[in-house]
């Protein structure tokens, strides 16, 4: 998908969506990307390259507790939940 933006240039990590820093309190981790990312912007070797940096999520993604915790998060808001469906 970021290929398809083209942007000047960019940092990607495979975390879930809306995770790109890592997990909430991982201090550490959180210091290293946003590090490597600020890196990338004086080190880019040219316009519109895509880094994949290699930090890992750990174990597997609790993706129904996300939904639920973001359902719950949308109607204390008062906001929709919209259903995503993958474009074909």
């Amino acid at each position: 998908m970021m290929a398809r933006l083209k942007p000047p240039r960019a940092a990607f990590v495979n975390f879930p969506l809306g995770r790109q820093c890592g997990k909430p309190n991982d201090i550490g981790m959180q210091r290293g990307i946003l590090r490597d990312t600020l890196t990338l912007l004086v080190t880019a070797a040219s316009p519109g390259q895509i880094v994949d940096l290699s930090y890992e999520w750990g174990e597997p993604f609790d993706w129904p507790g996300f939904r639920e915790s973001l359902k719950e998060m949308l109607e204390v808001e008062g906001g929709p939940v919209q259903e995503w469906k993958p474009v074909k």
